[in-house]
C-alpha cells in the first residue's frame, strides 16, 4: 500500500472516472489493465485507491476521452479528499448552505447560477452515497404516493417524520404535495439530521423547516400535531422502549402496549399521538406484522376505533402501507394492491360506508376482520373478491397453451463424468479483468457505450429472496438485488452455473456483504467454447425453472379467481 503526493487538490476513484467518462466500470478497468500510462494511484490505503483527476484528465485527452467534469463534481472531488468520509464531506456542504463555511458557501453561490440551490445539494447527497456505496432507501417512492394521496386537495400541510434519517422521505412527500407550512423530523444521528434540514429548507423556502435530535419513541410526546405524519421506521429493532412510557398517561398507549417483539406497532402508535383532527399517518410495516399474532390485540383495537382506515400491499416498498387517522366512526377497512389506491381511497373517504370493488381494490367490513387472528393482509381479500367467467376462459386457455410449450421443452441429455481439478478465478478478478460487471439492481445505465441496456440479459443474485440466483433481464431487477453482466470472454449460462453451484449462503441471508459473497465465488478456467456447452446447459434447465415457476403462479391465480366465481355464482361449469 503506498500513498504518494496528489498534483492538484482533486483526487477521484475509478467509480467517478466510469461516471465522468459514461462508461461503466469494466470499461475503466480495462483502461487501468490495458493502457501501459495509466496514471498510478496517488492513495492505495483505502478499499478504493484515489487519482488525481489532472492526471487522469492529460491520459483522457491524450487517448481522446471525453470526461465530462462540472464545477459541481470538482468542488465534490476537492472535499471529498479533504475529509475522512464521505458523510463528513456531506455535512461540510451543508454548513456551507447554511453559512458556516464561507470558503465553500462562496463557491456555492457560483455554481448556483446554473443550478438551483436545491437540485446541488441533491447532486451532493447523490454523490456521498455513491461514495459510501449507499444509495436511496427502497420503498420510499411508494409511501410518498400514497402521502400525497391521502392529502389531495389540503393547502400547505404540516408534515412529520419521526424517523426522519437524511430526509428522503419528507422530501419526496413535500415534492409531491407542493407548498407545506411545516416540514418536521427527528433522528437519532446528528449529521443525518443536519443534512435533512438543510435539504428540506432548499427544497421549500417558506415552510417551517425543523430537525430534532432524540428517540421518538423514547422522548415524551412533543405537543405539536400534525395533517400527515409519513414513516418509514427501522425494521426489526426489537426493544422499541415502549416499556418506558408511562402507562395509563401516554396517549401513545391508548390502544393497548406493543409487545417487545412488535416494535413497528410502536411506530404506529406514536405516528397516530402526533396527528391532528383530520390528519393520517402513512407508516411502511413489514408484511407479516398484518398477522402476527403477538399484535392481533392492538390490531383489533386500531380496527375497533377507527384509527386503521387503509392497508395497501406494495411489492415495490417490499412491505405494507398503513393508513392510519385519529379515532373515528367507520364499518370497514380499504385494502389495496396500490395500481388505483389514489381512486379507491377518494371513493371510500367521500362515502365512507358504501362498498368498493375495483380491480385492485376492496373493502372489507370490520365484523369480517374480527376473527381468531384479525389478518389484515390485502392478499387475503383481494384474492376472494368476485370471480370472472370471461377472464377465467382466457386463463385457461393461455396456462394450457403454456403447459404444452413446457412439454416441448428441452431438456439436455447428462452423462457421467471425473470431478475435475481444474484452476479457478474469483469473479472479484473477472470483474478487475474487465470481463463482466457486477452492479446493483434497478440500474438501467449502460455497462459500456452502446453496450448493454436494461433489456440485456444478465445473471440476477437475490441475498434475501428466492431463487437466489437466476437469470433475466436487468429491467426485472430491484434495488437490493445485484446483476451479472458478461463481456463475450465469458459464457453468462457459465457463469450463472458457478454461481448457484458455489454462492455462499448462511442460514438466515441478509443483504449485508451480498456483493462481498459474490466476488468470493471461484469460477473454474475452461475455454470459452466449454463454458458455452456447459452454461447452454444450464441455461435450459434454468428457463425451464423460470416457465414453471410463472405456470405455477397463474395456476394459484386460477385457482383463487375460480373459487370466487364458483362460491358467489358468477362462474357456472360448461358440461
Amino acid at each position: 500500500m503506498t500513498t504518494r503526493d496528489a498534483s492538484s487538490g482533486e483526487t477521484i476513484t475509478l467509480t467517478d472516472l466510469a461516471r465522468l467518462a459514461g462508461v461503466g466500470r469494466n470499461a475503466v478497468s480495462n483502461w487501468r489493465r490495458r493502457e501501459t500510462d495509466f496514471p498510478e494511484p496517488v492513495d492505495e490505503s483505502s478499499r478504493r485507491p484515489r487519482f488525481d483527476l489532472h492526471e487522469l484528465e492529460q491520459w483522457a485527452e491524450r487517448h481522446g476521452r471525453r470526461l465530462d467534469i462540472t464545477g459541481a463534481d470538482r468542488l465534490w472531488f476537492t472535499l471529498a479528499g479533504a475529509h475522512p468520509t464521505a458523510e463528513a464531506a456531506l455535512g461540510a456542504v451543508a454548513a456551507a448552505f447554511s453559512g458556516s463555511e464561507p470558503a465553500i458557501a462562496d463557491q456555492l453561490k457560483d455554481l448556483q447560477r446554473e443550478t438551483p440551490a436545491s437540485d446541488l445539494f441533491e447532486f451532493f447527497i447523490e454523490r456521498a452515497r455513491e461514495a459510501a456505496g449507499t444509495g436511496v432507501p427502497p420503498g420510499i417512492a411508494p409511501l410518498a404516493d400514497i402521502a400525497a394521496a391521502v392529502t389531495q386537495g389540503l393547502t400547505r400541510p404540516a408534515v412529520h417524520d419521526p424517523a426522519c434519517d437524511e430526509g428522503d422521505l419528507l422530501a419526496e412527500t413535500a415534492r409531491r404535495t407542493g407548498p407545506c407550512r411545516i416540514l418536521s423530523g427527528q433522528d437519532l444521528s446528528a449529521p443525518r439530521t443536519a443534512i435533512a434540514e438543510q435539504r428540506l429548507r432548499l427544497l421549500d423556502d417558506n415552510a417551517e423547516v425543523v430537525a430534532r435530535v432524540g428517540d421518538s419513541l423514547l422522548q415524551s410526546l412533543p405537543g405539536e400535531r400534525y395533517d400527515l405524519v409519513v414513516c418509514d421506521p427501522p425494521f426489526n429493532v426489537k426493544d422499541s422502549g415502549t416499556n418506558q412510557y408511562a402507562v395509563g398517561d401516554d396517549p401513545r398507549l391508548a390502544y393497548g402496549t406493543p409487545p417487545r417483539t412488535e416494535p413497528e406497532l410502536a411506530w404506529a402508535l406514536h405516528c397516530i399521538a402526533l396527528l391532528a383532527p383530520g390528519g393520517h399517518a402513512v407508516v411502511r410495516m413489514p408484511a407479516q406484522v398484518a398477522h402476527r399474532r403477538t399484535g392481533r390485540r392492538i390490531r383489533s383495537e386500531l380496527l375497533r376505533w377507527g384509527a386503521l382506515r387503509a392497508v395497501v400491499d406494495s411489492p415495490e416498498a417490499k412491505a405494507h402501507i398503513w393508513i392510519l387517522a385519529p379515532r373515528g366512526e367507520t364499518t370497514q377497512l380499504l385494502v389495496s394492491g396500490g395500481a388505483d389506491f389514489a381512486d379507491a381511497w377518494r371513493q371510500f373517504t367521500t362515502a365512507p360506508d358504501a362498498p368498493i370493488t375495483t380491480t385492485d381494490s376492496t373493502t372489507v367490513p370490520l365484523m369480517r376482520l374480527w376473527d381468531e387472528d384479525v389478518d389484515i393482509s390485502p392478499a387475503v381479500y383481494l384474492a376472494s373478491t368476485t370471480g370472472n367467467a370471461a377472464s377465467l376462459a382466457e386463463s385457461v386457455a393461455g396456462l394450457g397453451e403454456r403447459l404444452e410449450g413446457l412439454a416441448r421443452h428441452p431438456l439436455p441429455r447428462f452423462g457421467i463424468g471425473a470431478e475435475e481439478s481444474a484452476p479457478e478465478t474469483s469473479l472479484a478478478d473477472l470483474e478487475r479483468g474487465g470481463h463482466l460487471a457486477i452492479v446493483p439492481g434497478s440500474n438501467t445505465e449502460p455497462v459500456e457505450p452502446q453496450g448493454p441496456t436494461e433489456d440485456t440479459r444478465c445473471v440476477i443474485v437475490d441475498p434475501v429472496g428466492e431463487p437466489q440466483v437466476r437469470l433475466g433481464r436487468r429491467s426485472e431487477t430491484t434495488e437490493t438485488q445485484w446483476t451479472v453482466v458478461c463481456e463475450p470472454t465469458v459464457d453468462l449460462g457459465w457463469i450463472a452455473a458457478a454461481l448457484a453451484a458455489r454462492l455462499p449462503t448462511a442460514t438466515k441471508r441478509t443483504a449485508t456483504g451480498a456483493k462481498r459473497r459474490l466476488l468470493s465465488v471461484k469460477i473454474p478456467r475452461i475455454t470459452l467454447a466449454e463454458q458455452q456447452r456447459r452454461g447452454a446447459a444450464y441455461t435450459a434447465l434454468e428457463d425451464l425453472r423460470a416457465a414453471l415457476a410463472q405456470a405455477e403462479a397463474e395456476a394459484e391465480a386460477l385457482a383463487a379467481e375460480a373459487a370466487a366465481g364458483l362460491v358467489s355464482g358468477t362462474v357456472t361449469i360448461e358440461d
